[in-house]
């Protein structure tokens, strides 16, 4: 990594810095200009981005957002020319590393630039960089602040939210941003097991405590001693194992199955459900003591339909994630395929948009996604055509047709057969991609089909 600071204030805010950051070979660049921002961003990473809490040109807290979430942040401090502990804690639940009173110590930069100071500094407060999550909804953005907040304690956190929302995403988050991030992680599914099996996951068994059971098996709470064990979907565990877990969270012990003595276990529980425990609780479909104690730290996802522009932020992300990853240069998203997304209800929420974009991005190359590349009910006849178009050139009898339609432009033609004469150019020209087609012609593809259609009826295939 290079020795890079970027500093992004008026160059009078560091110019008491700049003979020292020379002289321990610090690169350092200073601007106010947003676009000569995101170039430096995009070609460099710097160890550190110094950022002045009100700027005229830039929104400060625009460009700390953007900056915290990307993939391998740096680490971000603000300063300020003035003591303000409700903007301090503004900044800090967006996620940046410190926030400083000017003027800026020489010292306190220069620990960014040691090796070692990873290792000086605790992991409670290394930056949010292990864990993308995309969104700049109120609601998503509270959620993240207190999974920040939260992380480094030990405290038990209750993920609500409806399926496909990233709860598991939210839980890795917390324990990658933990003391606990270089011990394991261990997720179970607690509603892909059946009940029996699952008890036997979780506090594992003896050997011989159950026919088959040949040797001795530690658990998932064993598994999981000194790092975080994810229990998801809890709402589905039965009320026999809810008393047990509520033992293993008061005692910090777990009992095996067939077992004598209990084991102890130093275990960090996150739980997640797409139902309402309250109303679970209230329906004697699970334990209340157990509730108030997983219930410590709650934290709600909101589902996709109510994060606004979230949408379009999340299939932009996932396009250029599946592009990349398919090497296929999809050139973006129609306007009719934006206004669809915004409007959908996403029943699967992000995992929904996510399976929707990969899909789309396979199915529209290198041409804009249209709502049809989303919709696959409505895909099928193009897909059919894709099929036929592909042999376009290889069909004699197409290769007659374009014959018959061989114009000679010093005279006068009916517009019908000029018109013939442009749908076959222009199949020629795209190889028979008939998305491609339309948009030299001019027209929707929808148009191009009907006219197609029309020709078909007068005996051209084309």
């Amino acid at each position: 990594m290079d020795r890079f600071l970027l500093v992004i204030s008026e160059v009078h805010d560091i110019a008491h810095l700049i003979e020292g950051l020379k002289e321990n070979n610090i690169q350092f660049h200073v601007s106010c200009e947003l676009n000569e921002i995101n170039t430096i961003l995009k070609k460099r990473r710097p160890n550190l981005v110094l950022i002045k809490d009100k700027l005229e040109k830039i929104d400060s807290e625009q460009i700390v957002s953007k900056i915290v979430n990307r993939d391998e942040s740096p680490y971000v401090v603000v300063f300020s020319e003035k003591a303000d502990a409700s903007l301090a804690k503004k900044f800090l639940d967006l996620g940046v590393f410190d926030f400083w009173i000017a003027p800026i110590i020489l010292d306190k930069i220069l620990v960014f630039f040691k090796e070692e100071r990873k290792d000086n500094f605790s992991k409670e407060h290394s930056p949010p960089n292990y864990i993308k999550i995309v969104g700049e909804h109120k609601k998503i953005r509270l959620a993240l602040a207190l999974a920040k907040k939260v992380a480094p304690s030990n405290a038990t956190v209750l993920i609500s939210g409806e399926s496909g929302t990233g709860k598991e995403l939210i839980a890795k988050y917390i324990h990658l941003n933990s003391n606990r991030a270089k011990g394991p992680y261990v997720a179970v599914n607690c509603a892909a097991l059946p009940e029996n099996l699952l008890e036997s996951e979780l506090f594992g068994y003896e050997k011989g405590a159950f026919t088959g059971a040949y040797k001795s098996k530690p658990g998932k709470f064993e598994l999981a001693s000194g790092g975080t064990i994810l229990l998801d979907e809890i709402s589905e565990m039965n009320l026999t194992l809810q008393a047990k877990l509520l033992r293993v969270i008061q005692e910090k012990e777990v009992d095996r199955l067939g077992g004598v003595q209990p084991i102890k276990v130093d275990v960090r529980i996150i739980a997640t459900t797409n139902r309402n425990l309250k109303e679970y609780v209230e329906q004697g479909n699970f334990r209340q003591d157990l509730y108030f104690r997983l219930n410590v730290i709650p934290i709600h996802l909101p589902p996709l339909r109510e994060r606004g522009d979230d949408v379009i932020l999340l299939a932009n992300y996932f396009l250029e994630k599946f592009s990349h990853e398919y090497n296929i240069q999809t050139p973006g998203f129609s306007e009719e395929a934006i206004e669809w997304m915004k409007t959908y209800d996403w029943p699967g929420n992000i995992r929904e948009l996510e399976n929707l974009i990969e899909r789309a991005v396979l199915i529209a190359q290198d041409s804009y996604i249209e709502p049809r590349h989303l919709l696959m009910d409505s895909l099928e006849d193009d897909l059919l055509e894709d099929v036929r178009d592909k042999d376009f050139e290889e069909n004699s009898q197409k290769q007659e047709h374009r014959e018959i339609f061989k114009l000679d432009f010093d005279r006068i033609v009916p517009l019908e057969e000029l018109e013939k004469h442009m749908i076959i150019k222009s199949l020629e020209k795209t190889r028979g991609n008939r998305t491609r087609a339309a948009e030299l012609l001019g027209i929707s593809v929808r148009t191009l089909r009907n006219k197609l259609n029309k020709l078909k009826e007068q005996g051209i295939t084309l």
